[in-house]
């Protein structure tokens, strides 16, 4: 190495790169050559933190924004520390920042040690996702809707879609062709789980969040890997089975199913084929999951025939039920699953741009009854949807029951709704204009 520059650590980064450029995928030789170049400048360990979280990878693919994120959520770095880090990697690498010149901030960040990983900080950094291909919504304990979307961009999580999301959006990934993935959300009293899936796989983030409302998240995780020479497509469930287990049924051809399992007191998922849906030549389209109980849940899916087929899951297996198929008065377009108020309800919309709910219990016994929603006015007027997603809390033994969210995307944008049940007809509220930047 060379001699001592015995200055700054951002200089001293420059200097260890322009001498080897894999440095920046080796945190431990950086620390050192650091250590050498800037002996008395103690930011050196902050640089090798963002080696460590992949920061010079993801500013080389143009996403500065998730490498700040990244900075924020998985090191615990204050926004001051975090800017402070990106803008030196990214002078290092002779990269332009998209929302400044290059090079490190002018003021050194604190001598202090970061703040220990939690909820990011006011003025993290957002984007805006676009129109999606892919929708979910999943609701935490106290009621409040959370959301995901796929779209040309990559994937995208909103911690409130029930007021309008410009501007607080938070990417979760960038995914290769992202016409033919999906996303999941599923939340727990502790935290929210996205899942998605790639070109590589199934990957899984959580989400966090504060009393104020600020989203953090997780380092990305694989879950499983598809079959040798397949992807990870669409469709894709995913449910949170109490604080320690999250399951995942996904498929790499459309027709075939996989349960993969992560539960924190293994050190590795666990994937198993599961029973097909599909009948010859027949691929799936559509897949939803909603918690019935805490030990059972009910799966949904649809196919490119139209048809609507739906299961009982026994959480404590890792097999399903039989496939019972549905018989809607319509042609569904998309569909979604949610427990309302202690009941599992598949609500269909048609090609018309109807609302249709049913009582999925009922099929058992052949007396399956679908009643149509009421739409509000400004939802009869917009475009039909094209897209639907659903979700309610968990119901809890002796508590108040708290009103589920359906999502609705179509050609003027994203709509959310509050819905409640009374006996079997689902009511819903006033719809909210969830914006994404399409």
């Amino acid at each position: 190495m060379a001699a001592q520059l015995d200055g700054d650590a951002d200089a001293a980064l420059c200097e260890a790169l322009r001498l080897d450029p894999t440095l920046a995928a080796e945190p431990s030789r950086l620390r050192r050559a650091l250590a050498d170049l800037a002996p008395h400048d103690e930011r050196g360990w902050l640089l090798t933190l963002g080696a460590a979280l992949a920061v010079p990878e993801l500013i080389s693919q143009g996403q500065a924004a998730e490498a700040r994120a990244r900075l924020a959520d998985v090191g615990g770095c204050r926004p001051d520390a975090a800017a402070w880090a990106l803008a030196a990697w990214a002078q290092a690498l002779g990269h332009d920042l998209p929302d400044g010149p290059r090079g490190p901030a002018a003021s050194p960040v604190p001598d202090d040690t970061p703040e220990p990983a939690g909820p990011a900080a006011d003025g993290a950094p957002v984007e805006e996702p676009g129109a999606p291909s892919a929708l979910r919504v999943c609701v935490w304990p106290d009621g409040m809707p959370a959301a995901a979307v796929v779209t040309m961009r990559g994937v995208f999580v909103l911690t409130d879609a029930s007021v309008p999301a410009k501007g607080r959006w938070r990417r979760a990934a960038t995914v290769r062709s992202p016409l033919s993935r999906d996303v999941a959300l599923t939340a727990n009293a502790d935290r929210a789980e996205v899942v998605w899936t790639d070109y590589t796989g199934l990957h899984a983030r959580s989400l966090r969040r504060s009393a104020a409302g600020p989203l953090s998240l997780g380092g990305p995780r694989l879950l499983g890997a598809p079959p040798a020479g397949e992807q990870a497509r669409y469709p894709l469930a995913a449910l949170s089975c109490g604080a320690d287990t999250l399951s995942v049924v996904w498929s790499s051809d459309r027709r075939a199913l996989f349960l993969t399992e992560e539960r924190s007191w293994l050190p590795a998922s666990e994937t198993a084929p599961l029973a097909v849906a599909a009948s010859a030549g027949e691929r799936l389209t559509g897949l939803d999951a909603c918690a019935e109980t805490e030990r059972t849940a009910w799966l949904a899916c649809r196919t490119d025939r139209g048809r609507i087929l739906v299961t009982r899951w026994d959480l404590t297996v890792a097999d399903l039920g039989r496939w019972r198929p549905l018989d809607p008065p319509a042609v569904p377009v998309a569909t979604a699953v949610m427990c309302l108020d202690g009941a599992p309800v598949l609500i269909a919309a048609t090609a018309a741009g109807d609302l249709l709910s049913l009582d999925v219990r009922t099929v058992a016994g052949g007396d399956a009854a679908w009643h149509s929603i009421d739409r509000p006015e400004r939802v009869r007027q917009a475009p039909p949807a094209r897209i639907i997603a659903a979700g309610a809390p968990l119901p809890q033994p002796g508590a108040a029951a708290q009103p589920g969210w359906l999502t609705l995307a179509g050609h003027a944008g994203v709509q959310a709704m509050p819905v409640t049940r009374r006996g079997d007809i689902v009511e819903c509220g006033a719809p909210i204009d969830v914006w994404t930047g399409a």
